[in-house]
């Protein structure tokens, strides 16, 4: 009769814990909605602002006529490209974050000034220079959202302003950007190129090692970047105070050569860059503390359980439900307050209050002071060591799973000496 009213009470207190599952789901699923909200907004956001953006080139292109006679005498004609890079490319960009809001949501989008130089070198194409047929040639510039572009651009050939133009002139390396029609001096056995413009985007800022030697570097104000990408940068720095950080391409690295024809490349598959990372969002935290949720109802529970055998008071499963549903009721109130304030003080306040409430609801059960502080405390040591885990990412598990060990042990050693078929005697006689 003992053994099973304590294996009825183990039975009853682990199907609380199931059913405590439905809203403990139900509180995860309200996170991701909050979340898909936020990311509605972050794009509108981006709709005004500009999107993404990789930046590439210039790609020159030698454009030739060709005349077909068929054999009725019909004349027709053919454009042939040619697409050459430049031997050199140096890429200095400054970008400075900014914090949008639609709403009660944010977003970081970034403007950055580039400034782009380099030169080709003439040699290698210079029989395609005085092919009669020569019709035109250009530069062109990939830039994946044009609407991110704020003032005109300047972009100096051999040390002259030329014109840039809107749009490509032709898609078949390039998506959208820009370009500049080209009157390359044939005396010359090089010509040099440089390139000053003001680009508005979000999320990520790439580029595409174009050149034979590609040296890009950035820096920012921001924190917390990712660097994304093909290439990993060769020197970096990272502090409270922002970033530096460099890369060094040379074209053997790459999976396209330096001139082509009629081939096509898919040359943004080698591009690299940052990614302006949040480390870790309000939503993302909450739904990373739910989902240490059930961990925190059954160390809970168990402490309870432990307060019954040793005390010899047994506490009603609808009380076990109550504590329960307190304990789940802090994740909700987490995700409503970050939404205001900064996550750790939104933990903080909402750890506080249901450590309070369930410290509170253990008095009126338990009128032993001593038992009321060591729930209190236990559950100061749950909620503290969830945040712990929370903070050190690239640690969480290991230290939680040295955590969860060193609880089991503790568990085993305090219990060692209990006789668990005579625990509650005096409820199962």
């Amino acid at each position: 009769m003992k053994k099973e009213s304590v294996a009825l009470r183990i039975i009853l207190v682990g199907c609380l814990i199931v059913l405590l599952l439905i809203p403990l789901w139900m509180v995860q699923f309200l996170i991701s909605e909050r979340r898909v909200y936020r990311d509605e907004a972050v794009r509108e956001i981006s709709k005004s602002w500009a999107g993404p953006q990789t930046i590439a080139g210039p790609l020159l292109t030698l454009v030739t006529n060709h005349e077909h006679i068929s054999k009725n005498g019909t004349k027709t004609f053919s454009k042939k490209r040619t697409f050459y890079l430049p031997d050199d490319i140096s890429v200095e960009a400054k970008v400075i974050p900014e914090k949008r809001y639609r709403g009660i949501y944010s977003a970081i989008v970034y403007k950055t000034d580039l400034n782009i130089k380099g030169n080709f070198n003439f040699h290698k194409f210079q029989e395609k220079l005085n092919d009669p047929n020569l019709s035109e040639s250009y530069l062109s510039f990939n830039i994946d959202d044009p609407r991110g572009i704020q003032q005109n651009i300047t972009m100096k050939w051999d040390n002259v302003i030329h014109k840039v133009n809107p749009g490509l002139k032709d898609k078949n390396i390039f998506t959208s950007g820009f370009h500049s029609e080209l009157n390359i001096n044939k005396e010359k056995a090089a010509g040099s190129f440089e390139i000053n413009l003001t680009l508005n985007g979000v999320d990520d800022l790439n580029f595409v090692p174009m050149g034979k030697n590609t040296e890009v570097n950035v820096s920012s104000s921001w924190s917390n970047p990712s660097f994304i990408g093909n290439f990993l940068p060769v020197e970096r720095e990272v502090n409270e105070n922002g970033f530096t950080a460099s890369w060094s391409v040379n074209h053997f690295n790459r999976e396209f050569p330096q001139e082509w024809g009629n081939q096509h490349y898919d040359v943004f598959k080698d591009k690299f860059g940052v990614k302006f990372f949040i480390p870790a969002d309000e939503y993302q935290q909450t739904m990373r503390s739910s989902k240490y949720g059930l961990l925190i109802i059954i160390l809970t529970f168990v402490s309870f359980f432990l307060v019954e055998v040793f005390s010899g008071k047994a506490i009603h499963p609808i009380q076990y439900l109550l504590i329960g549903l307190a304990l789940i009721i802090f994740y909700s109130m987490l995700l409503a307050l970050s939404e205001y304030i900064l996550f750790q003080y939104s933990y903080f306040i909402a750890g506080s209050l249901v450590i309070g409430l369930i410290t509170l609801y253990t008095k009126s059960i338990y009128k032993n002071q001593n038992i009321v502080l060591s729930i209190s405390a236990m559950l100061i040591l749950f909620y503290g060591f969830v945040y712990v885990l929370l903070q050190l990412q690239d640690y969480s598990l290991l230290l939680g799973n040295i955590a969860l060990f060193l609880i089991l042990a503790a568990i085993m050693f305090f219990t060692r000496k209990v006789n668990w078929f005579d625990v509650l005697k005096s409820k199962s006689a």
